[in-house]
């Protein structure tokens, strides 16, 4: 494609890993529940059910995350222990937050090389301060015009995004890993959309796409790197 476009970029799972951390604490706080008789399945699939609730009020991140655990607990009946596990829980969130920011392949290569062909703006969703401070920690935000921190990532949000950044819905394109949230709502907004894969993408971020070649809007890549095949 021809220079002078805007690309919207999304940060977690795009340009460095992110759900795989939030995982292991996952694991680590269902293997701590087994010795209170709570099968480490029971555990996942009721995290899940309570986190698909409390984002719609609460938003993302880790201070959430956080709270969505002690909600755990108590949903699986563990009120009486949550004195004892809530040290546990909190050092878990205190460690997930200083958790050294792992850039995914050739990231800092392809931006640099996308930003002197047209204008790209960092789109991010969660708490404003959180997200911030890992753009800081990543090093990444020289390759960035704009760095735009949203609550939610819906096609409401495409399109406030391309009113108050003066773009043409036609001449933005967006990418990321989420098909629920990168992908589906920038083609809603009209924006074009890159879906750039990855294995450890959190599940409440999964959504069917429609079919190859199906929509002309929406491209696929395998990695990062090849976005410079395309732009």
């Amino acid at each position: 494609m021809g220079p002078g476009l805007t690309l919207f970029i999304d940060a977690d799972d795009t340009l460095w890993e992110n759900n795989i951390y939030f995982d292991s604490v996952i694991g680590r706080t269902a293997t701590r529940l087994e010795e209170y008789g709570v099968a480490s399945e029971r555990t996942r699939e009721a995290l899940m059910a309570i986190e698909r609730q409390r984002t719609r009020a609460h938003g993302y991140g880790s201070v959430n995350f956080g709270a969505s655990l002690e909600v755990l607990c108590e949903h699986v009946g563990l009120v009486h222990a949550l004195e004892d596990l809530r040290p546990f829980l909190r050092a878990e969130i205190a460690a997930l937050r200083r958790k050294r920011l792992e850039l995914l392949p050739d990231v800092p290569d392809t931006l640099a090389y996308l930003r002197r062909r047209h204008r790209v703006v960092l789109f991010t969703k969660g708490n404003h301060d959180e997200q911030w401070d890992k753009v800081v920690r990543s090093g990444l935000r020289d390759h960035f015009h704009q760095v735009d921190v949203v609550r939610e990532k819906d096609a409401g949000a495409y399109r406030d995004a391309a009113r108050r950044l003066g773009v043409r819905p036609d001449r933005a394109w967006m990418i990321g890993n989420s098909p629920k949230s990168d992908i589906l709502p920038a083609r809603d907004a009209g924006f074009g959309a890159v879906f750039v894969p990855h294995p450890g993408t959190w599940a409440l971020e999964l959504a069917e796409l429609p079919p190859d070649n199906h929509d002309a809007g929406i491209l696929r890549v395998e990695t990062f790197a090849r976005l410079r095949e395309v732009f």
